[in-house]
């Protein structure tokens, strides 16, 4: 072992280990801040490809929400088209002369009911109810109910 009993000796021998000890920390340090920044730009990498997928998602979740909103406009108008066939139907079958509509219509007018309701209740157009009070109305020559039950 040295023993050198000079005062200036140890301490130069201190300062040196001390200077070992700051160089080995330093190098820590900078192995730390080396693995640091190597963990910032994974991180920030992850970051970039997942705004990137939250893009892609948003831009398929606005073609998906595009894409229900047309899909239900045209259900609306397939069921205003399917309710309208429906009504047209229900009318044609209404119509035929064989239901009875144009005898209730006539019995209708008789009874003093207005234009517009025999209109609506008997589903005629505005033609039908037009020739019917023309034919059946105040003006016209007063028939008996048993001559309205017996028109075809």
């Amino acid at each position: 072992m040295l023993t050198n009993e000079n005062p200036l000796f140890g301490l130069v021998l201190f300062l040196f280990a001390l200077a070992l000890i700051a160089i080995i920390s330093a190098v820590f340090a900078l192995i730390a801040i080396s693995k640091l920044r190597h963990q910032i730009k994974e991180i920030n990498d992850n970051f970039q490809r997942q705004n990137t997928s939250l893009l892609s998602l948003h831009g398929a979740m606005k073609v998906i929400a595009e894409d229900v909103i047309q899909h239900t406009q045209k259900q609306m108008t397939f069921a205003r088209t399917l309710e309208r066939i429906t009504d047209e139907h229900s009318e044609m079958r209404l119509r035929e002369v064989d239901s009875g509509l144009y005898p209730q219509a006539i019995q209708m007018i008789y009874d003093g009911i207005r234009r517009e309701e025999v209109r609506k209740l008997c589903a005629l157009t505005e033609s039908e109810v037009d020739l019917l009070f023309s034919l059946h109305g105040q003006g016209s020559s007063a028939r008996s109910t048993t001559d309205v039950e017996m028109l075809p």
